[in-house]
């Protein structure tokens, strides 16, 4: 209870900090409508998924079954898998029916977590551009430190995310209602480049679920190197911000 009470005066610290307010002219661009711009910043929170124990004897038929089909049948199972969205049913993958129920039923299960506490507001610079305005608590320190995508800027005008790595360029995203997140619309922003000595990849996404609940706000880096295959710089999280009660979620500068 200690350490919570902490992580929410850290955040309620932040939301007392001065911000540059954007005028009612200024928008955000793709970004417009996901986070407040007007100097109060909205509370949500890192999230995990947390797996029921009754889809480890399911996984075990899934991981006998890939190791038995071809490389191109295994990689196209494993990106249906790895964009957390519900299998369809493949024979060669489940012998029956029946054993697919079982993941299935399993799948449900599954629990979306609250980690830590974040807050997120969109602010303007003076060069035109927009950045995160964002904090969070470390988990080791339990100090206040700002997320990483706070380093990027937004081209509102060009519809572009700016990082140290290039220029991440946009495209519409869209999850379907089987995806363990709900369906959900947006924008995905990514970059990808390689070299003879790096292969880099930076997404930013933002999306809200089709129900209206939720807005998600996701950021990942992965460079890898070209030589050994080894990872350089790898970090990802996901932040999910309640939408139904977004009036208690905002707090203004100077209030608690």
């Amino acid at each position: 209870m200690g350490v919570r009470m902490k992580a929410l005066t850290i955040i309620s610290t932040l939301l007392a900090l001065p911000v540059c307010i954007a005028q009612a002219a200024d928008k955000a661009g793709a970004m417009e409508g996901y986070f407040p711009t007007d100097g109060t910043l909205q509370r949500g929170a890192h999230v995990r998924l947390v797996y029921s124990e009754d889809i480890q004897e399911p996984v075990k038929v899934i991981n006998q079954s890939l190791s038995k089909l071809s490389p191109e049948q295994r990689e196209t199972f494993t990106k249906e898998f790895a964009a957390e969205q519900l299998p369809s049913y493949n024979p060669d993958i489940w012998p029956s029916r029946e054993e697919y129920d079982k993941f299935v039923e399993a799948w449900k299960k599954t629990q979306i977590r609250n980690v830590t506490e974040v807050a997120v507001g969109l602010q303007k610079l003076d060069d035109g551009s927009w950045r995160v305005l964002s904090a969070t608590v470390d988990a080791q320190t339990r100090r206040q430190v700002p997320l990483t995508i706070s380093a990027l800027r937004y081209d509102a005008e060009k519809n572009e995310w700016i990082s140290n790595n290039g220029v991440l360029t946009a495209k519409d995203y869209t999850a379907p209602d089987t995806s363990i997140y709900g369906a959900q619309t947006g924008t995905e922003w990514s970059l990808e480049k390689s070299d003879s000595l790096v292969k880099l990849r930076e997404t930013l996404r933002v999306s809200r679920t089709t129900d209206g609940k939720y807005i998600y706000l996701a950021y990942s880096l992965v460079e890898v190197s070209a030589v050994t295959g080894s990872n350089i710089a790898q970090g990802a999280y996901l932040l999910r911000f309640p939408v139904q009660v977004a009036g208690a979620n905002l707090g203004t500068p100077g209030q608690r």
